[in-house]
């Protein structure tokens, strides 16, 4: 019987296409909490340009792939613009309609749960964020600040879910969902206090993960060329499928890790380099954050081996909506929204492409390149355009990755025979 030897993004592929044969495993049923506020709870915090673009670019990535996506914003005129008709299904950031939102979740993961499904809440933040006095982070609502104290009370403890993914891109995210340093208060009191963080603490929740944009006191930045936070835009890129280097079809959280620490390494201006903190849940450190042979609306745009350089990915919109430096060596397949039209471009050239369907791939290798001239001007954006993305990404750096961290990889790509 002759053999068949396809590339492991091809055969992952097909089996996305063909439709894989049911798994004694828990379906996995994933949802979504999406909270972007511009605006701060202080003075001093001057209003944020694109935290609501992140947001909705977060909600375009998840409502293709959840069963329900909840977008708590108000999106400002801009937004609004190259989102049309999505200001009709937000509702605003308050304490209220959390509240609200998390109680209606948590009634439907506990209905898949009682299924013997495994559900799955994403629940992400993208706006200002403040370390209090005490040491405690926080951020912002419309109306008010929402706590560590909040987060752990109001979200993770009385989940629903079999896990949780945080995603958090604020000023002191880490705060947010951490605490560091001594504890403010009496000798006498320290036993008590230590009781009551120790229901605020990642330790006793090991089915959440956590991905922050910051590790220790630092501002978040934005980007005006792709409208974005830097960090969110990496992030977004990443869940699309560029971090995914054994071409499995899941992105987890190491792979996430090194897919930033490539594009942040060549950054030599101070103001845009990012110290991040990616946290897997304990219960299950080989996560998939994404996994993209769940049934979901997407198209697929294959990158094989041969390409190589920094490109990314545009919408009929101009919104950039993945970015990435590709090694040579290794296959690329993005899981995309199958509605619009999209570039691909590089260093001067760009090829138009668009997906018939939902499910429907696209061979990045049969398309049509075309001269195109791309400019950007100022000091920080000539920083991030130049250095942001500069060091290719693939196995050859996620092993070093790894390795350096001491850290076990994710299985290695397969190069399995198929029998026709």
């Amino acid at each position: 019987m002759r053999q068949l030897r396809c590339a492991p993004a091809a055969l992952l592929w097909l089996a996305l296409l063909a439709g894989s044969a049911a798994s004694a495993a828990p379906t996995r049923v994933a949802y979504a909490l999406i909270i972007a506020n511009n605006t701060g709870t202080e003075p001093k915090q001057a209003p944020l340009r694109y935290a609501d673009d992140d947001g909705a670019r977060y909600y375009e990535l998840f409502s293709s792939r959840t069963q329900e996506t909840v977008f708590l914003s108000v999106l400002d005129a801009d937004t609004q613009a190259l989102h049309p008709g999505l200001a009709a299904r937000t509702r605003p950031p308050t304490r209220a309609a959390l509240k609200e939102a998390l109680r209606q979740l948590n009634t439907r993961m506990a209905e898949d749960k009682a299924r013997g499904d495994s559900p799955v809440l994403y629940f992400v933040f993208t706006g200002h964020g403040k370390r209090g006095p005490a040491g405690e982070g926080a951020v912002s609502l419309l109306d008010g600040s929402f706590t560590r104290t909040d987060l752990f009370s109001q979200v993770i403890a009385p989940s629903t879910a079999a896990f949780v993914h945080l995603i958090v891109d604020a000023c002191d995210s880490y705060f947010f969902v951490n605490s560091r340093g001594a504890l403010p208060v009496a000798p006498a009191q320290v036993q008590a206090v230590k009781g009551l963080l120790a229901t605020r603490e990642l330790a006793r929740y090991p089915n959440v993960g956590a991905v922050l944009s910051t590790t220790r006191e630092q501002e978040s930045h934005e980007w005006s060329a792709i409208r974005s936070g830097v960090f969110s835009h990496q992030v977004l890129s990443a869940l699309s499928g560029a971090a995914d280097v054994n071409a499995d079809g899941r992105v987890e959280y190491s792979e996430l890790s090194a897919f930033v620490a490539a594009a942040n390494q060549g950054v030599e201006d101070v103001r845009g380099r990012l110290e991040v903190s990616i946290q897997p849940p304990a219960l299950d450190r080989a996560a998939a954050l994404v996994d993209m042979g769940d049934k979901a609306r997407l198209g697929f745009l294959l990158l094989p081996a041969g390409l190589e350089g920094r490109l990314w990915v545009e919408d009929a919109r101009g919104l950039r909506v993945a970015e990435f430096h590709k090694e040579r060596e290794r296959s690329v397949v993005l899981g995309l929204p199958p509605a619009q039209g999209y570039f691909l471009r590089g260093a001067g050239r760009e090829a138009s492409f668009r997906f018939a369907r939902a499910g429907a791939v696209v061979d990045g290798a049969g398309l049509s390149w075309r001269d195109n001239a791309l400019a950007a001007r100022g000091a920080m954006e000539d920083a991030l355009r130049d250095r942001l993305f500069s060091v290719p990404f693939g196995p050859r750096f996620y092993n070093g990755y790894m390795a350096s961290l001491g850290q076990t990889p994710v299985a290695p790509e397969q190069q399995p025979d198929l029998s026709p």
